[in-house]
């Protein structure tokens, strides 16, 4: 038999071992999607079976994907413990059991920013996948899997070969003594166990160690005081029951405390009406655990991003939805302040590609709607639904999620993976009923050139404001104007902003294309 056939029918049983894993996680409808991608990659495998537990673990030197080295028999020379999670990007349950936390859990808790007693390390095992697919780009992947993973990622397919990997994941466990067992895909407290019982003495862990997980916010204006909902997480080896925090937005920062009862990788939600201001200095900080000092590492501060809402001047506005392979499971809809859907559209129609709805003319293709907005000042949050369960995440050639545009322009825009059945993106869009025309040309405005290449002229009859936005909403500029000012804009990045001009509490935004 060929080499190039073993492979061949050894990865092919890779793939069904993942397939038949993801029938008690997800749908099987994800198979066809990778399937033929999966069997085309010819991957370094043999037919031999997969090390054996005990075996002396094989050693690798390897650069991750941030180009920082990593020497297996280094870090087991310093007395740790290393994990090694072997995955592929277009492998569902690879996805869903980096979706429980678990190894990031024990990362935070006995890793390099916490007792620094473990190692874990995410292998990409697949040599046909790259750094696109680690960062949920084109095909051959179910998500990002770069921006929530907090420990090392290597694409090196050489170590999955190594280690005669059958099935992906593969989670192995080597302690300090150099020899490997597969440890599955255990929970944290699982985890825990599993190196306690098996490597040389019990993880120590610190104390007095937490962690927010804070959500970034839209506003529908700058500077207002509203809910701040985050979860704290305990890492440290005592019962976490109290903890003081400052929140800090824009200029400003407020001190207080918290309180429960939430021991190891346990968590308590926390929710704090605080004035929130956009700008580059949001976080939560913690300043002592239960009544000592907290454990200082990265994990003691988590930065959030204040953005403002997608600002529209017009009522007809234009909701561009790209939908994934099962558009028969997608909807949506917008909600004004009071909870009243002003606008809503899906389901789509399915494919007969599969059971359920697969492919068809609306499947990985773009639903243009036309709206018209209430005629008020309002703020609106646009909902996703997924009938299914497992949000809009299954597409190869379009990147789903929704986008609103007014005159053209972009305004809002959000893509998606598997969200679950319902996603609420609150203060998405803000609608300014706009003035009188003739009361704001009294004042011969005007803004030119437009587009510019950076310097930008403005003209009026009296004194006024500005305020820039780009395209997400955030504010990158604010001030005041003399008569006949000159404004260099040199250092923005290229493309559309919205200009908010205020002459007398009289106010017109307008669009501005920087070259």
């Amino acid at each position: 038999m060929g080499t190039n056939l073993k492979n061949y029918i050894n990865y092919t049983l890779i793939i069904c071992f993942s397939l038949l894993s993801l029938k008690s996680h997800s749908k099987l409808k994800i198979m066809k999607k990778f399937l033929l991608l999966s069997l085309l990659s010819i991957v370094s495998l043999t037919l031999n079976a997969q090390i054996a537990d005990g075996s002396v673990a094989p050693n690798f030197t390897a650069t991750d994907i941030n180009g920082n080295s990593h020497d297996l028999q280094a870090y087991l020379n310093q007395g740790k413990t290393v994990i090694l999670n072997i995955s592929a990007t277009w492998c569902g349950p690879c996805w869903n059991y980096k979706q429980t936390g678990a190894l990031e859990d024990i990362y935070y808790a006995y890793g390099e920013h916490g007792s620094d007693e473990v190692v874990v390390l995410y292998v990409e095992g697949d040599p046909s996948t790259g750094i696109d697919q680690l960062n949920g780009i084109g095909s051959g992947t179910v998500g990002d899997w770069v921006s929530s993973t907090p420990f090392p990622i290597i694409d090196d397919a050489s170590i999955a070969n190594a280690y005669q990997i059958s099935y992906f994941p593969t989670v192995y466990r080597i302690c300090p003594d150099g020899f490997v067992y597969e440890m599955g895909q255990l929970s944290n407290t699982g985890i825990n166990a599993n190196i306690n019982a098996n490597c040389s003495g019990n993880l120590q862990g610190v104390s007095n160690h937490v962690r927010a997980e804070v959500d970034d916010v839209k506003l529908c204006e700058d500077g207002l005081s509203a809910d701040l909902t985050f979860s704290v997480k305990n890492y440290g080896n005592n019962p976490l029951t109290s903890f003081d925090y400052d929140i800090t937005s824009g200029s400003n920062t407020g001190s207080y405390s918290g309180s429960g009862n939430a021991g190891l990788f346990g968590e308590l939600s926390v929710t704090q009406n605080v004035t929130l201001a956009q700008g580059t200095a949001n976080s939560v900080d913690f300043t002592s655990v239960n009544n000592s000092a907290v454990f200082q590492s990265v994990t003691n501060s988590s930065g959030f991003e204040v953005a403002l809402a997608g600002q529209v001047n017009q009522q007809a506005v234009e909701v561009h939805v790209y939908t994934d392979n099962y558009p028969s499971e997608i909807s949506w809809d917008i909600e004004d302040e009071s909870g009243n859907v002003v606008a809503s559209g899906g389901p789509y129609q399915p494919g007969t590609d599969d059971q359920w709805g697969g492919g068809g003319p609306d499947a990985q293709t773009t639903k243009v709607h036309s709206v018209t907005l209430p005629d008020v000042d309002a703020c609106y949050t646009v909902n996703l639904y997924d009938s299914f369960g497992d949000g809009w995440g299954l597409a190869s050639t379009i990147d789903p999620g929704i986008e609103i545009f007014e005159n053209g322009n972009s305004v809002f825009l959000r893509n998606v993976g598997d969200f679950g059945s319902e996603l609420n993106l609150a203060s998405a869009m803000k609608y300014n009923e706009t003035f009188s025309v003739n009361s704001f040309d009294d004042y011969n405005f005007s803004m030119y050139p437009n587009p510019s290449n950076g310097i930008v002229n403005f003209t009026a009859n009296e004194n006024f404001s500005v305020e820039l936005y780009d395209i997400n909403g955030r504010k990158v500029l604010q001030k005041n104007i003399d008569i006949s000012e000159e404004l260099n804009l040199s250092g923005l990045t290229a493309g559309v902003y919205l200009v908010k001009v205020d002459i007398n509490g009289i106010s017109r935004t307008e669009k501005l294309i920087l070259k």
